[in-house]
């Protein structure tokens, strides 16, 4: 599945939004903040958007940077194995209860694609537990860490 990223972000003068979505005092929730936090020092083409439980605060500052791409990580129950990945474009965010954050995720690709013209797409992380105060499952984290080993290569 990470080769999915390669393609995704193959054209080297798009500029890229990494969204990361989800509760630091959450267990898994946390990968989509780590994966943003871990990629705090992008620049130029590429910046990274803490967004944590509240990803919709920071959509102006993400309309401002105009990217072409927005990849939105969060972690999600999907029924799959725990730290698979999977991809979904906007239509496919169904549902209000698709993820735990204060607006639905659904509502802010929306906004986003329709804000910033942008293709925006959600990258979602299979959970192993949601346990407050937990860590970071093991399969979630080596999950995070490839991914920002990707993305780190691909756009810093």
């Amino acid at each position: 599945m990470l080769g999915l990223i390669d393609e995704l972000v193959k054209d080297k003068s798009q500029r890229v939004a990494v969204l990361g979505c989800g509760s630091p005092f959450r267990g898994d929730d946390a990968a989509g903040t780590l994966i943003a936090s871990r990629l705090a020092g992008l620049s130029g083409r590429a910046k990274a958007f803490v967004g944590d439980v509240a990803p919709e605060n920071l959509t102006g500052e993400i309309k401002a940077f105009q990217p072409d791409l927005v990849l939105v990580f969060d972690a999600i129950d999907l029924g799959i194995r725990p730290g698979e990945l999977r991809m979904f474009s906007g239509s496919e965010v169904t549902g209000v209860s698709f993820s735990t954050h204060m607006l639905p995720l659904r509502i802010i690709i929306e906004y986003l694609e329709q804000e910033t013209e942008a293709s925006v797409v959600l990258l979602a992380i299979q959970i192993e537990s949601l346990e407050f105060m937990a860590d970071i499952s093991a399969a979630v984290n080596d999950t995070v860490d490839a991914l920002v080993d990707k993305l780190g290569a691909l756009l810093g």
